[in-house]
């Protein structure tokens, strides 16, 4: 019998995946799943999940998160050849953003889902 709480292992893709995409990336667990985490170093995160897999198939969601309490945006079905381009996306992103693009409750005024 398994134990629900038990964490699964990172794969050998998942560690290239994460190599790949550079030093800045580390594999880490959140929410009881091991992910691809960078933390840009200004509030802002960004969670890989959905690649602890073997297959290449396999599409990921990225979230950032602001303030490690936060998440400001999601990008869902991302494959795995566009991880490094959306990640890249919202770095941007973050480096453009003012306190006005937020709400009162410190939420981004835009959707927050993207495909």
């Amino acid at each position: 019998m398994s134990n629900i709480w038990t964490v699964s292992k990172a794969t050998e893709h998942m560690k290239r995946l994460c190599k790949e995409l550079g030093p800045e990336y580390s594999i880490t667990i959140i929410d009881l799943e091991q992910v691809i985490y960078r933390d840009l170093g200004n509030g802002y995160d960004i969670e890989i999940s959905g690649v602890n897999t073997s297959s290449q198939r396999k599409k990921a969601t990225l979230y950032l998160w602001k303030d490690r309490h936060r998440i400001i945006k999601i990008i869902r079905e991302v494959s795995q050849d566009d991880i490094a381009a959306c990640s890249d996306r919202l770095c941007t992103l973050v480096g453009g953003l003012a306190d006005a693009d937020f709400d009162e409750d410190g939420f981004l005024r835009e959707a927050r889902t993207a495909l």
